[in-house]
């Protein structure tokens, strides 16, 4: 009886869909074998790496075993990124990591970016996970595979080296018999069964590998912050840096400059005669040489003080409180070297403080405060004026000089506080991180 051509196609097209299906899967189980076959060396690997490392951890009790740790990181690092690009394609995505590059080149500040770097430990654990559970995994993937080919074979080699002695091809099953020969391969073709759970197993593993290599969200997060106060410390740094060179270089070349065009003018003032036409222009070009040379000067201090590059931050306060219009105290702690950059914050924030303290308080005592927690700089300007600042703040007429105090310590993640009620007293208190 003939089929319908419509039901034959039906047929047809089922038959396609099982054979593609059965195709994809034989593909997807041998792929994932393939995976859990690959363990058998990352798994060696990783114990070798594993037993290295913890000698070079032994070695560093005695002192010597630093840079033969860092070398041995290095390498931990290049096996994690090979098996994390071998695990994402088996999850289909990225399984990405960063890990916190130390400051300078020195073997000391590599040490210490290795040990304090939370990327290095996760790293170390999935050595130690690779080289028992992934190796495990590896051997029994391999014994499977293995046992599998070995027992379909049995037939062959069966009839190839016929034998009167009964052999095992398999732990439990021996061959004495062409009867028990054509059974052994049913237990091969059972072991090539449970490679349809390869898949499973591959993905498992691989998310496990995810879930290791991978901070959670809060550690993610703690170092996200964490890298981004370095490098903006980095930054403030260089920037500090670069200010410093500005202020040399326009205090050593254009100011120096300016000064000399400003003689030789005096010069020319003096040598001509009372009624010459161009001795009005002499004297004209040097007023306006003298003038820029002070507004260079303003720029120069309002850019980075030298005065700071001289004597540090509580050298400048002193000669700030020794200047300054009403009695002034200092009680300041050796703060020792500080970023330029948190250092001229500090000053600028200080004096302008000091500035509002005299003109707008009607203080007749003011003292500064300055202490440095390991990391944290606190500087405290307290005066016995009139008060009010606070109110004055809210009201937004406290003038510009205040606001820029606290536009300045935000760039360092500081705080700015004011406590200022109507009769004084008032204390400003700024806060800077200074532990980079």
């Amino acid at each position: 009886m003939r089929l319908p051509a419509r039901a034959g196609r039906r047929v047809a097209q089922t038959d396609l869909v099982l054979t593609r299906s059965f195709s994809d899967q034989l593909r997807r189980s041998a792929r994932a074998a393939g995976v859990l076959l690959v363990n058998l060396a990352s798994g060696v690997a990783a114990l070798l790496l594993l037993v290295v490392w913890l000698g070079a951890m032994a070695l560093c009790l005695v002192g010597v075993g630093v840079p033969l740790l860092v070398g041995v990181t290095a390498l931990v690092r290049r096996f994690t990124g090979w098996e994390r690009r071998r695990l994402g394609r088996v999850l289909g995505r990225l399984v990405s990591q960063r890990y916190r590059a130390p400051s300078d080149a020195s073997m000391v500040a590599r040490f210490r970016a290795l040990v304090t770097d939370g990327a290095s430990w996760r790293d170390l654990g999935w050595v130690a996970i690779t080289a028992t559970g992934g190796l495990v995994l590896g051997m029994a993937t391999a014994y499977l595979v293995l046992g599998a080919l070995n027992a379909i074979t049995v037939p062959l080699w069966w009839w190839a080296m016929p034998s009167s002695d009964p052999v095992t091809p398999l732990p439990g099953v021996a061959v004495t018999s062409w009867s028990s020969a054509l059974l052994v391969p049913f237990v091969g073709f059972a072991y090539l069964a449970l490679a349809t759970f390869a898949p499973v197993v591959a993905h498992l593993y691989a998310r496990w590998g995810e879930r290791v290599l991978t901070p959670n969200p809060a550690a993610h997060l703690a170092e996200r912050v964490d890298y981004l106060s370095r490098t903006r410390a980095e930054v403030l740094e260089a920037h500090g840096t670069e200010l410093r060179r500005i202020e040399r270089d326009l205090h050593d070349g254009l100011q120096a400059r300016l000064v000399n065009v400003s003689m030789y003018l005096g010069l020319l003032d003096e040598l001509l005669a009372d009624d010459h036409p161009g001795r009005a222009f002499a004297r004209q070009a040097r007023s306006q040489t003298q003038v820029a040379l002070t507004e260079l000067r303003a720029v120069v201090r309002s850019i980075y003080p030298p005065i700071l590059s001289d004597r540090g931050l509580v050298g400048a306060l002193r000669t700030a409180a020794e200047d300054c219009a009403v009695p002034c105290e200092l009680d300041a702690d050796d703060v020792g070297e500080l970023p330029a950059a948190v250092e001229s914050a500090a000053y600028f924030g200080a004096t302008e403080a000091l500035t509002n303290a005299v003109r707008h308080s009607g203080a007749t005592h003011v003292r500064i405060t300055v202490r440095r927690s390991p990391d944290l700089l606190t500087v405290r300007v307290h005066d016995d004026g009139v008060g009010g600042l606070e109110k004055a703040l809210a009201e937004g007429v406290a003038g510009t000089g205040l606001a820029g105090i606290r536009t300045r310590l935000r760039a360092f993640d500081g705080t700015f506080t004011v406590h200022s009620p109507v009769g004084g007293p008032t204390e400003l208190t700024m806060e800077l991180p200074c532990a980079w």
